[in-house]
């Protein structure tokens, strides 16, 4: 008789144990950094926080906690093996920032920055870092500053005209500055100079030339616009001002020979309209100047914008014509796939190497130069050296992600930032917010989600341009630059809930309409 044979009771337990515990700390290794609701507007002079927190809850205490700017190290706050790392903090915060730690078990912190001054202005990052496993957010904070009150002071007046000059100091951002008359109408300024001091903050200066003499009071207008606030100050001008510009001297006959003899029938009225009519000419060939002067200094930028364009649309074009529509073609859609040598550990490539899905353990693979060992990245197999390249990606459904292109010779190992300066023309989702990667990095307000996206490169104009397909609308086009080197597709991945797909080069050629001069037409001017 066959007996059924049960595994020791105390071995089956322990086996349940493992298997629990192997569970838990895959679990706790996965977390998520959210930033607080945006710092309040700041008053340059006071403290400022930055909060964070780790979702779901967990303990920070043994993790590294770290607050930085564009760049990672020297930081602005870094928290390590439990204490504070003033060796990498930067110069100009040293005992300036305080770590607010009282709710770190629960993953939950903050940063207090003393004195904020107009250079703190800008975006932090939030970092938490758990052995290999790392996670942030961003913040913007905004500082402001009032400056002080407008002062007014006349610095000439001749025939006809009175050139008023008005002065504050101590704004944040740069404020908007303006001339008014009684009837709350603007006046044209004549010169303005709005430059930061040493301490970052704006100085301004305006001046104005009034030639109406029936303005008899002038307004100087400094606003600061993310106050809603404005500081107002008016002069009034005195009648003697303009009486005494009305005519060159006390005794029009000063500017007779007194060796000739006046008529008797020629009246004093008639000496003074003889000095005074060539005068008028003048004053209104002066006024004719400034104004002039002034319509062309506020558009010279503009103008040469415009120029700038037209000639980068021409040059373009030219290169397009040297190709036949058949070339563009064949030189436009690329067929990319995925490079298993560059792909990071914790990524699964499909056996066509079109899709890519993020696990939660390691892969057993060697640690080639090639690899990414730290950002969860991988490269199309395809390099690029000349010409145009075009393909798409789905993203639909993909809570974290990344996009673009980078560099042959770009840093794999480590937690190199994903910024040009680096090798790295790259587009994101993190946290609900598209973002291109730059320095600081710019905020992408897209009015819906992006399922598919699509990548064009044109090499020899140095443009790397990012497209909605679905409504075929321009998302960004990254900071012109030159390539020395091969170029490469670049995916990052960051989090496991679905795969980002290579569309084939046949389904994402369809119903792109490219113009002779390229998809960077749609550049829009900044």
């Amino acid at each position: 008789m066959n007996m059924a044979y049960f595994p020791d009771h105390s071995v089956l337990s322990g086996l349940v144990a493992v298997l629990f515990l192997q569970l838990i700390m895959r679990i706790s290794a996965h977390f998520t950094v959210v930033a607080h609701a945006e710092p309040p507007l700041t008053m340059i002079g006071e403290d400022a926080t930055l909060r964070c927190h780790l979702f779901p809850k967990k303990s920070a205490e043994q993790m590294e906690v770290r607050w930085f700017r564009s760049q990672f190290s020297p930081a602005v706050y870094v928290y390590k093996d439990g204490k504070e790392r003033d060796e990498e903090q930067m110069e100009e915060y040293r005992g300036r920032t305080t770590f607010v730690r009282d709710n770190i078990r629960d993953g939950n912190v903050a940063l207090k920055i003393h004195n904020v001054t107009a250079f703190e202005n800008g975006r932090y990052h939030c970092y938490f870092q758990e052995g290999r496993s790392y996670e942030e957010a961003f913040m913007d904070l905004k500082v402001t500053s009032m400056g002080s009150d407008p002062f007014i002071k006349i610095i000439g007046y001749e025939y006809g005209w009175i050139q008023l000059e008005c002065t504050s100091a101590g704004w944040y951002p740069q404020p908007w500055v303006e001339w008014r008359n009684l009837v709350e109408e603007t006046i044209p300024s004549l010169e303005e100079s709005l430059a930061p001091s040493e301490d970052g903050l704006f100085v301004v200066t305006l001046s104005v030339i009034i030639t109406d003499p029936t303005v008899v009071s002038v307004f100087c207008s400094i606003q600061n616009l993310l106050l809603s606030q404005e500081l107002l100050t008016m002069m009034s001008i005195p009648e003697t001002v303009w009486v005494s510009t009305s005519m060159p001297s006390e005794s029009p006959s000063e500017f007779l020979d007194p060796t000739t003899p006046v008529p008797e029938k020629v009246s004093t009225w008639m000496i003074i309209l003889t000095v005074a009519l060539p005068a008028l000419g003048l004053f209104i060939a002066f006024s004719i100047y400034f104004m002039w002067k002034q319509h062309k200094r506020k558009k010279t930028l503009f103008i040469e914008k415009e120029i700038e364009c037209e000639e980068k649309e021409r040059e373009f074009d030219k290169k397009g014509q040297e190709h036949t529509g058949k070339e563009r073609e064949c030189n436009l859609t690329a067929d990319v796939t995925l490079d298993r040598n560059t792909a990071h550990p914790e990524l699964y490539l499909s056996s066509d190497l079109r899709s890519v899905m993020r696990g939660d353990t390691r892969q057993d693979l060697p640690d080639n130069p090639e690899r990414f060992d730290c950002r969860p990245c991988v490269l199309g197999r395809e390099s690029f050296t000349s010409g145009r390249h075009y393909w798409e990606v789905e993203v639909a459904d993909v809570m974290v992600w990344a996009l673009g292109v980078c560099s042959e010779n770009s840093e794999r190992k480590g937690e190199a930032l994903l910024i040009p300066q680096n090798g790295f023309w790259v587009i994101e989702l993190f946290g609900g917010r598209y973002q291109a990667l730059t320095s600081p990095d710019i905020l992408l307000p897209l009015p819906e989600h992006l399922d598919r996206v699509g990548i064009f490169l044109d090499y020899e104009a140095g443009d790397v341009s990012f497209y909605n397909m679905i409504d075929r609308s321009h998302i960004y086009t990254c900071p012109r630059t030159s390539f020395s080197g091969p170029i490469r597709p670049f995916f990052r991945l960051g989090s496991d809930d679905n795969p980002l797909v290579i569309c084939p080069a046949f389904t994402g050629a369809e119903g792109v309409t490219v113009p002779k001069s390229g998809l960077i037409l749609y550049r829009k001017l900044h």
